[in-house]
């Protein structure tokens, strides 16, 4: 008698799940189904949520959703339509929403349906649009529950979770027009999840930093139509960025000089720190002009050095001296410069330089060095002088040597050999005869043809 219980029990059970599974899904080829419904399984995925503050890049009017849907019934050969249609969400403005005629072709049981939503008109609102499958076209409706998506659109922007410690400090604090101008620049909506590792749970130093100083430089290019509004922060010189020279440096290059990244910081530095919305108006304020003027005679030394460390370079790297003036040139002055040993005169590579130039000039210290440079500026004029041509060598890569740089030196048009020999006999007769005993400096005598 238990033992039939429990049969009985078991197969009412059975029946009860066979029910439910005939009132849940019908058959895909039930010859009495034929209908249409939405894809999706669970409860939240027929709540949909649009955040056009998820699309910046390229500031879209229009975003396009997929709705799958599939069909019931038996596949059949001819075209067929689906009705899909829209109806408000009391509670909520409509939202902007555009559906294209839907059309199965024949054997064609599953497809997504393109949604067109429209940017809201107003930002942290929202707006909402009920997507229903309608049943008047010649495909029914088919799983009850499974006929109607609600679609909720706004525009809204949030800090990103990621967004502190180095982000702050070299991004600066975040807002949303910062936001939205860092995706456009990277052209990715997802710019910071790029800047963090969430693996290790840690920053991405490097990206974050190269970010700031692309970015820095994207922004002070070239003079903008509107007021600058994103406030990445300069970096400080220490930080050693590779900013280029933003648009406005050129009004104030006469007091300024050369432009160059660390002396950019720098400055900045000295009025107290700056960012890209604010550093135009601070190099135009009255502090800023003030600490110009009594920082030029220092920039402009710091120039000179820069430029010497430069030709130090060139002169490695095989360049003829009348390409310096237009690679790098500072106009010299009466200034008491700091100076370095030449790459000719240290030869570090033993080229056998060193020893031409101790002959003319013995062992090499920095005061005699600027004395000479002195010498040939009164001699060339401020305006000709490049301080190289005291030393006309040139590498020669191809025998991995030195030859005379025979460019053509003022007006007299010299070789290289000779310009060295009328420097040297200019130098050492401005030592012997027009200095002090006490001041002289320690120049061969080295007779000349």
């Amino acid at each position: 008698m238990k033992k039939s219980i429990h049969y009985i029990v078991w197969l009412l059970g059975l029946m009860v799940t066979m029910t439910a599974c005939e009132d849940r899904e019908p058959d895909l080829f039930d010859k009495d189904a034929n209908g249409a419904y939405f894809d999706y399984e669970k409860p939240v995925e027929f709540e949909h949520i649009l955040n056009f503050g998820d699309y910046m890049v390229g500031s879209p009017d229009t975003v396009t959703i997929k709705l799958k849907v599939k069909l019931l019934g038996y596949l059949m050969d001819e075209a067929r339509s689906l009705a899909v249609k829209t109806k408000d969400i009391e509670g909520y403005e409509p939202a902007d929403v555009t559906i294209d005629k839907v059309v199965f072709a024949n054997k064609e049981y599953e497809k997504q349906i393109e949604v067109k939503v429209k940017r809201p008109e107003f930002e942290d609102s929202t707006y909402a649009i009920c997507i229903y499958l309608d049943g008047s076209g010649d495909i029914g409706t088919g799983i009850e529950g499974k006929n109607e998506i609600n679609l909720y659109v706004k525009e809204s922007y949030e800090k990103p979770a990621v967004w502190y410690s180095h982000m702050d400090t070299y991004l600066g604090a975040w807002s949303k027009e910062k936001h939205i101008f860092l995706a456009q620049y990277t052209g990715n909506d997802k710019f910071y999840s790029a800047l963090y590792d969430s693996n290790d749970n840690s920053h991405e130093f490097d990206s974050i930093v190269a970010l700031n100083i692309s970015a820095v430089n994207a922004l002070l290019a070239a003079e903008p139509e509107d007021t600058i509004v994103v406030d990445l922060p300069i970096m400080k010189e220490s930080d050693h960025p590779a900013y280029t020279e933003p648009y406005f440096w050129s009004e104030y290059e006469e007091t300024l000089g050369l432009f160059r990244a660390d002396k950019f910081c720098r400055f900045v530095g000295m009025l107290g720190g700056s960012t890209t919305r604010d550093v135009v108006g601070l190099f135009a304020s009255e502090e800023a002009k003030t600490k110009m003027n009594n920082e030029a005679e220092n920039f402009h030394k710091d120039d000179f050095l820069y430029m010497l460390n430069e030709y130090y370079n060139y002169a490695k790297l095989g360049y003829p001296i009348s390409e310096y003036k237009n690679l790098c040139w500072v106009k010299m002055s009466g200034a008491n410069y700091k100076v370095r040993i030449p790459y000719w005169w240290e030869d570090p590579d033993a080229l056998g330089t060193g020893e031409i130039v101790k002959k003319y000039f013995g062992e090499y210290n920095d005061e005699k060095y600027k004395f000479m440079l002195q010498t040939m500026l009164a001699e060339d004029g401020a305006d000709n002088f490049i301080t190289e041509s005291i030393l006309p060598f040139v590498y020669d890569k191809e025998n991995e040597t030195y030859a005379w740089d025979n460019s053509p030196f003022g007006e007299k048009q010299l070789s290289g050999e000779e310009r060295l020999k009328e420097c040297y006999r200019r130098i050492k007769y401005e030592n012997d005869n027009e200095l002090p005993p006490s001041w002289r400096h320690d120049i061969p005598d080295v007779p000349l043809d």
